[in-house]
């Protein structure tokens, strides 16, 4: 991993940032402040920006190339675009990490060094806060949207097995086979 320090006032990532779709409603002061309390990190294909277990206050946005995150053995999420927030969970709720995080290409990320927050706060008032916890709502709320799409789909598909098993088996489904 390489890792610049000094963003804070640094034109050239801060160009790079309005470039990215969900930093535009954001002025000046406002991805400052991020600045501030960032650091622009690096990572080579393969390496790991977050480990299971670990505890940290960072959050990450994808500036860009790909990450996946990994929950047990399962792949939970490839996240390609710029802008792609994570790593909010363990800010959120203070637990360790739930998921890995690696670098499937060469990836740069936008890492906010989140126990600075208060520090930002009286140096900037509430309005850093607001934007933290917006970009945080709106990924999580975008999360949110597809997950309740795929229970809505795995409902449907379990109502069907449980419609078919019933047939074969010759039995009346009830409320409690179809487990909707």
């Amino acid at each position: 991993m390489q890792e610049t320090n000094y963003l804070k006032e640094n034109k050239k990532v801060l160009d790079l940032l309005k470039r990215i779709k969900k930093f535009q409603t954001f002025s000046d002061n406002d991805l400052d402040s991020f600045l501030e309390v960032g650091k622009l990190r690096s990572y080579d294909a393969g390496e790991t920006i977050i480990k299971k277990g670990d505890r940290d206050h960072w959050v990450y946005f994808l500036v860009s190339g790909q990450v996946k995150i990994v929950k047990g053995e399962k792949t939970f999420a490839i996240l390609k675009h710029g802008g792609d927030l994570f790593g909010e969970m363990g800010v959120i709720d203070q637990e360790p990490r739930s998921a890995s995080v690696w670098a499937l290409t060469q990836t740069m990320v936008l890492g906010l060094d989140c126990s600075h927050l208060d520090q930002a706060e009286k140096a900037r008032g509430s309005v850093f806060h607001y934007t933290i916890f917006r970009l945080f709502a709106e990924s999580l709320a975008d999360r949110l949207r597809v997950t309740n799409d795929e229970i809505m789909k795995l409902q449907a598909e379990l109502k069907e097995k449980n419609k078919l098993l019933a047939k074969l088996t010759g039995d009346a489904p009830t409320d409690e086979t179809l487990w909707v």
